[in-house]
């Protein structure tokens, strides 16, 4: 597997916007059941240690799979900004409120 610099990246060969909408409802779960099983439930430590480390694991594909994404969608958008080779714009008119004048007869 070789590293690869300045290419395009393949929408299709990443992950998708329902993995990355998974992990994060995921991550969130489990971020809210570390204070509630503490607290309330009064579970034991190794297994909110466990869960703790579950998130942070979640966290950093949730973080990795955003970046993925972001930098698909705003590769896209650059490609359709610019001039392209061969594109003209047509001429800009000038609206005025000013009638037209007659060529003065000297």
């Amino acid at each position: 597997m070789s590293i690869r610099y300045n290419e395009d990246l393949d929408p299709n060969e990443g992950p998708g916007f329902g993995c990355f909408v998974t992990q994060a409802v995921l991550f969130a779960v489990i971020l809210l059941l570390i204070p509630v099983g503490l607290f309330a439930f009064n579970w034991p430590v190794w297994l909110l240690v466990t869960l703790l480390v579950i998130d942070l694991v979640l966290l950093f594909f949730v973080s990795m799979t955003s970046v993925f994404l972001l930098r698909v969608f705003f590769a896209d958008r650059r490609r359709g900004r610019g001039r392209r080779a061969g594109v003209t714009k047509p001429p800009t008119r000038v609206i005025t409120t000013e009638p037209d004048r007659a060529p003065d007869d000297e």
